[in-house]
């Protein structure tokens, strides 16, 4: 980084922006172009010419339409990002995944409509009526013409007493002897999957605290585990894992500095967490993901347990919705099992 700090300095004259764009050629140089980038965030001198990703990809998908069609959408997207005094900032994928959800009607209608105005009631329950995920689809359009029906855009929101129905709750399964043998084998091929598959199938860790958690967190003599002052006890499995991990990475980032327990080398040299896209490269060969691995670990709980619902949530920090899914689905199993006295 201090390499790069140099080069930079040795092409820009005193007091010269320095454009994000250039800073990004580093890479060609083996520089972490990333890392110089966040040093001169913080300065004057620096400037951030980086084309915006979403306007990027709101250009490649939504080309087509019509130039007011493009403005009023372009005036929702603005409130999703930027908000407003009584509507706060949404994230970026969440700005993707309702424009992903209405994507399909404005393809549909697009030879149709030069205005979202000419939305109609009918076209709208129409299109929702064949619609997989109609729930989400029906909560993205909603969106849309209740902000512009109060930008005044539109003279009546079309989506008015239209009901998109609940999102479907899925019922947790267990896993096959087969995936917890697939699982376990491909475990011992990797020190971080090991550890993230004891975490998961073990201690039913969701994939977010797996991600942050530290390694004060975890005390190996006093055998436990204290993720976000949950306090367990530390199995053998999970102590291993866990142990041979730290080994792992202190042979492959001696100097590192970051608190995390799991680190790659785009984050071993800073204090961040490892993100989600590196967690779910990490279990993509696996047969299942790391919800399913927790959620078998509940179920195995909810049945030592008798399906005693509180008992999960003191376990395992659930609210109360989820622990009756679990008991539900465990007592659904039980019935089904159970001889017919008919």
């Amino acid at each position: 980084m201090r390499r790069g700090i140099r080069i930079l300095c040795a092409v820009h004259r005193p007091g010269e922006p320095i454009r994000a764009s250039t800073i990004s050629q580093l890479t060609h140089t083996a520089v972490p172009a990333n890392h110089v980038l966040e040093v001169f965030e913080e300065l004057d001198i620096f400037l951030d010419d980086r084309p915006d990703s979403l306007d990027a990809w709101c250009e490649e998908h939504l080309s087509f339409l019509a130039s007011d069609v493009r403005s009023e959408l372009d005036v929702w997207i603005d409130i999703l990002r930027h908000g407003t005094p009584r509507r706060r900032p949404r994230a970026r994928a969440t700005v993707i995944t309702n424009l992903r959800s209405i994507l399909p009607f404005l393809t549909k209608y697009a030879g149709r409509y030069t205005t979202l105005r000419q939305a109609t009631r009918d076209d709208i329950t129409s299109w929702l009526a064949d619609r997989p995920y109609r729930a989400y689809d029906a909560s993205a359009l909603r969106s849309l013409f209740s902000t512009l029906k109060a930008e005044r855009l539109i003279f009546a929101n079309p989506m008015r007493g239209i009901k998109g129905g609940k999102v479907a709750i899925k019922i947790p399964a267990a896993l096959t002897a087969d995936e917890v043998e697939s699982v376990a084998a491909a475990a011992l091929q990797d020190p971080a999957l090991r550890v993230v598959v004891a975490l998961s199938g073990i201690h039913a860790l969701p994939a977010r605290q797996i991600r942050s958690l530290l390694v004060e967190h975890v005390d190996l003599p006093g055998r436990r585990l204290d993720p976000e002052g949950l306090n367990r006890p530390l199995d053998d499995y999970t102590a291993g894992a866990i142990r041979g991990y730290l080994a792992y990475r202190q042979r492959r980032w001696p100097n590192s500095t970051n608190p995390h327990l799991l680190i790659t080398r785009n984050n071993a040299t800073t204090t961040t967490s490892v993100g989600t896209f590196w967690m779910d490269r990490l279990v993509k060969e696996l047969p299942v993901g790391v919800d399913r691995l927790r959620q078998d670990r509940i179920l195995e709980e909810a049945l030592a347990n008798g399906a005693d619902p509180l008992h999960l949530a003191h376990v395992f920090s659930l609210g109360a919705k989820a622990s009756l899914r679990y008991t539900s689905a465990v007592t659904e199993s039980e019935a089904e099992q159970a001889p017919s006295t008919r």
